[in-house]
């Protein structure tokens, strides 16, 4: 039987107010008496309770937002930690700089991000987290245990949580028609071959290359079988690349459909399997990755990302650590195991390409910049056993070893940001080994590794791609192949929906392929294009985006829908960064210290055009080369645009581009470098792609240092350039002197040493000759006095931008980006409810502004 209290109206409300007061009484007390305990906690206690404050401030909470008393100490504390609790709540003073300083190296900048940056709160560094989970079996004697999730990372040949399955990658002399294993059948000579995998002697199934036959003096004797997996080779042998096939049967003489060389050439007893000086007029190239000399006989070291930290062997790109460390770089230790210099000082050549300071203990005091970074041990898959596969030591990697272990920088490989920026995360102050403390994760898969050379050298690796389905949709499976992985393997991503997450997209059109998956991701390339509802601008059919493509099994969705329906670039969380390359291409630029010379040509472009291929450059290329010749720019007005140097000038392209007033920056298949090239040399860019950010333009005041000329205008260049005023020359020089460094990497560990040789070779010729030819050129641009070449550069301007992203990050899951994103710290073209208005709108202003 229910019961019914009645409450006189006169009594009501004195008791409701009696209530509120014992109720706020109550409150009170446990303020105080929480306030009690927590002044009298021990400092072990004290870290705890600031680890729950951060973790409760996750969510709602975001960097910056004023707290419960408003008070700076609480904004502190929840910036302090970061993702995690990176400062563990201790207050530590802003360093002092002075207005001049500041002014100086925040010149030529937008808005406040990198003044924030410079002047933000320092927090202390903790010490790197251990790991103490076991891997099963060992990793069975080839993996690298993660002993913080507890499986294993595998190499080339093995896969599984405990790398005791085999994962073999025949030469594939062509392509598999059905089923999920690779094409795996002996050589047909008489049939043509679509892969250049192809192997006509020993196929090392671990990383599908092809070497000499072991019962040839030269060539590979693998281990016994009996043996543990990962026992080294009896003997290396020699590569048999694509270039070094025999273009007959060795066996009846029938010719082969491929293949190159006369079978006596190396298999008779003068030739390469078989002589210790093979009889070859044209010895096969040696291009395989730690294979030197010219009969690719001598060992050199290998790439591999920071080198292994000096802890571990490199085996082509996967770093086998040694005992008492793991991880993708050896950075990581057991409980126990010290840090010390490890292989370095029995290696001195590795020096300057190993650098772990997240893995080092700290000192009493020492403190460290935001933001924080983790980067993903991703599964090898994914960059280390593509590095492994790849069958040329050129492609993938921006650096590699020569046959005196000297390092040759990789600059014709375009795509140098892959495993650079990788490498540069991993050698960096602001990377943190502990995931609950990062403000950021970092990605790194090697999709433009992938999209080639691997796709089509080989039946593997797999991506549920079929062979005549183009490369690009491959690499967007493989890209959803790791989201799906860091989701169904980590709590990061759904943490804040991605939101903090860090991808680069390195080829041509990379930006535009993105897959939606991770479209919430930050995005950083080298091609920023805005305008909406894009389609392929590619010259080349394997590389178009929005040609769809399916198959029955291996892609029943078919294409169209994994890329949904957006921009390519989004300056509402995205940045464009510049290419890397090594400071030996701009080596004549009297920014680095080369004597100045005279800018006698108007107008400088030197590079592909491609006449036959219209769609490559939009045709920019194509017409402008078409008008420079048929109206005589270069006798008339001393511009040129082609793909050789004009008659009667000889000079190398670093010394064209130093001797010119205006560089046409155009596109490529995509992006290109020819505005950075034009900036590290004091050569005043001229853009000419409409509707397209360059690396760093929603950031920096490009009006400051370029000129930016509409499409349809590129008729009247002559005219244009002339019509620049010889005080707004000088004014776009100077103004090129304050932010040329941004466009470098020269912070960049190896880059850093490499800028400061070739600074002090310049002043030393300098002080042999004072006068040299440094009278010549404009006073802006000559020899610059003393800098810090690790300050101000790229990738200081990426740090700084995304520090000032970072509250940007820290919505809840599902909270749409509002105006509030635009601040003092981002440029003006940031911000505004509604994505896709927002970058509409900034697409149509960067077109207004092009005509």
């Amino acid at each position: 039987m229910a019961v019914a209290f009645k409450v006189a109206p006169g009594h009501r409300a004195g008791r409701t107010l009696r209530l509120v007061g014992l109720l706020a009484g109550l409150v009170l007390l446990a303020a105080v008496y929480q306030r009690g305990i927590l002044e009298t906690a021990t400092s072990q206690s004290s870290a705890q309770a600031q680890v729950q404050v951060r973790r409760d401030t996750d969510g709602p909470v975001a960097i910056g937002q004023q707290l419960s008393d408003g008070s700076e100490a609480e904004r502190d504390r929840s910036i302090g930690g970061g993702g995690g609790g990176g400062g563990e709540g201790a207050l530590l003073p802003a360093p002092t700089i002075s207005k001049e300083e500041l002014e100086q190296r925040c010149a030529g900048t937008q808005g406040s991000w990198c003044q924030d940056y410079l002047q933000q709160r320092p927090i202390l560094k903790k010490p790197p987290p251990r790991g103490t989970k076991d891997c099963l079996w060992g990793c069975n004697f080839v993996g690298v245990c993660d002993r913080l999730a507890g499986w294993c990372n595998c190499p080339a040949g093995w896969t599984g949580d405990d790398c005791s399955t085999r994962l073999k990658r025949p030469c594939s002399w062509d392509f598999r028609r059905h089923g999920f294993e690779p094409f795996n059948e002996p050589v047909d000579y008489s049939k043509p071959s679509g892969s250049p995998s192809r192997c006509s002697q020993l196929c090392d199934e671990d990383v599908g290359l092809c070497f000499c036959n072991s019962t040839m003096e030269f060539g590979r004797i693998p281990p016994d079988p009996l043996l543990p997996p990962g026992t080294p080779l009896v003997r290396r042998g020699r590569p048999m690349s694509q270039h070094c096939q025999p273009n007959k049967n060795p066996d009846t003489g029938q010719p082969a459909v491929f293949g190159t060389r006369e079978p006596e050439e190396l298999f008779g007893p003068g030739g390469w399997c078989r002589a210790q000086e093979p009889q070859m007029a044209d010895p096969c190239p040696c291009i395989v990755d730690g294979y030197c000399g010219m009969y690719c006989d001598k060992p050199c070291e290998p790439f591999c990302p920071n080198q292994c930290s000096g802890h571990g062997e490199c085996m082509t790109g996967f770093c086998k650590c040694s005992a008492g460390y793991w991880g993708h770089d050896c950075a990581y230790r057991y409980p126990g195991t010290e840090w010390t210099p490890g292989l370095v000082e029995e290696r001195p050549w590795i020096a300057d390409h190993v650098a772990a300071p997240a893995a080092e203990d700290p000192k009493p005091g020492d403190t460290r910049k935001r933001p924080l970074i983790y980067v993903y041990d991703l599964p090898a898959i994914f960059n280390s056993k593509l590095l492994q596969y790849r069958p040329d030591k050129g492609c993938c990697t921006h650096r590699f070893f020569n046959e005196d272990n000297s390092t040759y920088w990789g600059d014709a490989w375009v795509y140098a940001a892959e495993t650079g920026l990788h490498e540069a995360l991993l050698q960096s102050e602001h990377r943190t080994l502990d995931p609950e403390e990062a403000d950021y994760f970092y990605i790194p898969v090697y999709s433009s590794c992938y999209i080639w050379p691997l796709h089509g050298d080989n039946d593997s690796p797999f991506f549920h791609s079929y062979q005549h389905i183009p490369r690009v949709h491959g690499t967007i499976n493989m890209l959803v192949e790791v989201h799906a992985w860091i989701r169904s393997h980590l709590p990061y991503w759904d943490r804040r929906g991605g939101r903090d997450h860090i991808i680069l997209q390195s080829h041509d059109e990379g930006s535009c392929w993105l897959p939606a998956v991770l479209r919430p991701a930050i995005l950083l390339a080298h091609w920023g294009r805005m305008d909406l509802h894009h389609t392929s601008n590619t010259g080349y059919s394997p590389d178009n985006y929005t040609y769809e493509a399916s198959h029955p099994v291996y892609m029943p969705e078919g294409t169209k829908g994994k890329l949904g329906d957006f921009p390519c670039y989004d300056p509402n969380k995205d940045l464009i960064i510049p290419p890397m390359a090594s400071p030996n291409k701009y080596i004549r630029s009297p920014l680095l210290g080369a004597p100045a010379r005279n800018r006698s040509i108007l107008g400088f472009f030197k590079g592909r055009t491609q006449q036959n291929n219209p769609p490559f450059s939009r045709g920019i290329r194509q017409k402008l080369e078409n008008l420079c010749r048929d109206q005589d720019w270069w006798g008339k007005h001393r511009i040129h645009l082609g793909e050789k140097n004009p008659e009667g000038l000889e000079l190398s392209y670093s010394e064209a581009l130093s001797s010119s007033t205006f560089c046409f920056a155009l596109p490529g298949d995509g992006w290109s470098a020819r505005m950075e090239d034009a900036i590290q040399h004091g050569c005043i860019p001229v853009i000419i792609q409409d509707n397209v950010h360059l690396a760093f333009e929603s950031i920096l005041d490009f009006s400051a240092f370029s000129l930016r000329i509409a499409q349809a205008d590129m008729e009247r260049m002559p005219d244009i350039l002339l019509g620049v005023p010889p005080d707004r020359v000088a004014w776009l020089q100077r103004g090129l002197t304050k932010v040329w460094r941004r466009f470098a990497y020269s912070g960049y560990k190896p880059y850093l040493a490499e800028t400061l040789k070739h600074r002090k070779l310049y002043q030393e010729a300098l002080a042999i000759d004072p006068e040299g030819n440094q009278s010549e050129g404009p006073e802006a641009l000559r020899p610059l006095s003393e800098y810090d070449p690790a300050q101000g550069d790229a990738l200081e301007t990426i740090y700084a931008w995304l520090h000032s992203r970072m509250p940007h990050t820290r919505r809840p899951v599902g909270e749409e980006g509002g105006s509030s994103d635009s601040s003092s710290s981002s440029s003006g073209s940031r911000g505004g409810k509604g994505g896709r208005k927002a970058v509409e709108a900034s697409a149509h202003t960067a077109a207004a502004e092009s005509r």
